[in-house]
Parts: C-alpha cells; structure tokens; sequence
C-alpha cells in the first residue's frame, strides 16, 4: 500500500480483490482507499448531541455534506500526479 499525507493508495484491482494492503503497483491508476466500517451519517454536532442526551435522531444540518464515495475519474490518479504533490513517506514491501 503506498501512503501519502496519511493517505493510503492503491490499484482499483487489488481493492476490488481485498489485496489493498499489500498493493505495490506504482505504474497503476491509484484510488485512494476508505476506511472500514459505515460512513459517518452525522454531523459533529449533532454526534456530540446524540451522545450527551442519550438520543439518536436524523442529522439536518445544512452544513454537512454527506461523502460521495462513487468512483469517479477524479478519485483515479496516477503516481506521478500524486507524488508532484507530495513526496512518498512510505511504501511497504510485500512480505
């Protein structure tokens, strides 16, 4: 897996196959890899409020936008367009 900035990355073919940890394919178009578990749903806020009054009700705010997590051509980069961002800080060999 190839991390920049704290972000993980790999090849669209090691996600679909659950080998993302183990991805090192730095000549593939990389997507950035989300994390496990379900998406947030709620504002800070509104967490902070379901947690002090014990209550679970719908998040409303306006200001919260909920993640768009369909790939797109925007979520595929190549490593050379990452790394004139950023420098790599870790790519971590196959074991």
């Amino acid at each position: 897996m190839i991390v920049i900035d704290n972000i993980k990355y790999a090849c669209q073919k090691c996600i679909k196959g659950h080998r993302s940890s183990r991805c090192d394919h730095t000549e593939r178009n990389l997507m950035m890899v989300r994390r496990k578990g379900r998406p947030i749903s709620q504002c800070d806020a509104c967490r902070e409020q379901r947690i002090k009054r014990q209550i679970h009700q719908k998040c409303v705010c306006k200001a919260y936008d909920k993640p768009s997590f369909r790939i797109t051509t925007r979520h595929l980069m190549s490593i050379d367009s990452l790394l004139s961002k950023t420098t790599l800080l870790h790519s971590s060999p196959l074991k």
